[in-house]
């Protein structure tokens, strides 16, 4: 079995980084790709907008290996996202995170329980 293989992914996401109050003004909506496998939950821009997030310091790319992944919460919904905060820990430091994600509820199963 491919070890890899893809549980979840959604390439029109929008995020939030909840590091400072300058992350948590950034809008992303429908620039974010979140993919998620058995090892590692990646969090990236989309290649077009991605030079600007890294250029604006919006700590929104992130490869998580699952067993640094703390929790994932459902926070409602926000337009047609459903909003889930993910907190993990990396190289030392907690990062807390919101995913807006259409196929949330999905996303959260397969976290859960793969």
């Amino acid at each position: 079995m491919n070890e890899f293989k893809e549980l979840f992914v959604e390439k029109t996401a929008a995020a939030q980084s909840l590091k400072n109050h300058w992350t948590r003004l950034a809008s992303t909506y429908g620039c974010m790709v979140i993919r998620l496998d058995r090892e590692n939950l990646t969090i990236k821009p989309r290649p077009i907008i991605g030079w600007l997030i890294k250029l604006l310091c919006l700590d929104l790319h992130h490869i998580v290996l699952r067993d640094q992944i703390r929790s994932a919460v459902n926070r409602g919904k926000w337009l047609n996202y459903g909003k889930v905060e993910i907190c993990f820990e990396k190289e030392g430091s907690e990062h807390r995170i919101l995913l807006y994600l259409k196929k949330h509820e999905e996303f959260l199963e397969k976290l859960k329980h793969s």
